[in-house]
């Protein structure tokens, strides 16, 4: 088994397996989760599984708020596997929305131990969950790995998830991502004259006569008023070498345009130089959609480059065409 050591909702994590498997998320220093935690983890690669583990968040200025932070970052809802040491950590990140974040909860208890707080039952409430009590048997980690499982065959299964109406967003969120899409990022002027812009994947054409396309917005985005008020907007499609441009404008921080090569046309909306496509756009129309503004814009000029490779966004992650 081989790890890589990415960043996830701004922590370290080490992770095993195949990416595309359903994800497992160890959390807490591992030694904590088993005497020989390598072989755990061996254990669920075997089975299938994705594994994640996020050794530090504790050490963090705000552990419960760094790993609701790196749930809702992670590509899709996953299993979770803490010890009673960590628990009063985990526990607060779940509350309330706990079952949208994770799919369930095993916690990995000292010998002799197996109870949780009403407190933090309280917390956990409407999320599965499975305590594992080490005892000293002939293989005790073999006992474990049992357990854990064949909680997740029943709590994390493998085969298709299914939404219906009134269950939880994650699972609609997961579905969606399985739509592989491009990225952009949408730019405007705000009413200093200022550059605003933001990565987006929700870009769609909508009519050849006359030329128009739309993307959404989240109304929750502190762009929403100036997209809403602006007159003209670009949308940029980037191209597989865009990928640190795009991390830049979906992220949140004073000046997106700093290190960016942008230019202006006609209306003086942001052009980045070199993407894949631009499109300058007059605003339209702007469709109130649930959470989400729609916001239509008529094309009045464009330039594309037809000799590059699109940057694609497929399940959470940053994709690349395979041609064969």
């Amino acid at each position: 088994m081989t790890a890589s050591p990415p960043r996830i909702g701004g922590l370290d994590v080490e992770s095993w397996g195949d990416p595309e498997e359903p994800i497992v998320l160890l959390i807490g220093a591992p030694e904590r989760l088993s005497g020989d935690w390598r072989r755990s983890v061996r254990a669920l690669v075997e089975a299938g599984r994705h594994v994640v583990l996020a050794a530090d968040f504790d050490k963090t200025e705000d552990g419960s708020t760094a790993l609701r932070r790196l749930l809702t970052e992670i590509p899709s809802r996953p299993a979770i596997v803490c010890s009673d040491r960590t628990l009063e950590a985990v526990a607060p990140a779940l509350a309330v929305t706990g079952p949208a974040l994770a799919s369930c909860l095993t916690i990995v208890a000292g010998e002799g131990q197996g109870a949780v707080s009403p407190e933090v039952e309280a917390l956990l409430a409407g999320l599965p969950v499975q305590i594992i009590s080490r005892d000293d048997g002939p293989d005790p980690v073999e006992a474990e790995n049992a357990a854990l499982l064949g909680f997740l065959e029943r709590q994390a299964p493998r085969e298709a998830m299914v939404y219906q109406a009134g269950s939880d967003p994650r699972t609609l969120r997961d579905a969606l991502g399985c739509f592989a899409t491009g990225v952009t990022v949408v730019t405007t002027l705000d009413e200093a004259g200022q550059p605003v812009g933001l990565t987006a994947n929700s870009f769609s054409s909508v009519s050849l006569d006359p030329p128009l396309i739309l993307f959404c917005l989240a109304r929750s985005s502190t762009n929403v008023e100036r997209f809403r008020q602006a007159e003209h907007f670009a949308i940029n499609v980037l191209h597989i070498g865009q990928q640190p441009t795009s991390g830049v404008f979906a992220r949140s921080q004073a000046d997106r345009f700093q290190d960016v090569a942008w230019e202006t046309w006609d209306t003086g909306a942001p052009i980045l130089s070199g993407a894949l496509a631009s499109f300058e756009c007059g605003t339209e129309q702007i469709v109130e959609a649930g959470d989400h503004l729609v916001i239509i814009g008529r094309v009045t000029r464009a330039r594309f480059e037809p000799r590059r490779d699109p940057l694609l966004y497929f399940r959470g992650k940053y994709r690349r065409l395979h041609f064969s």
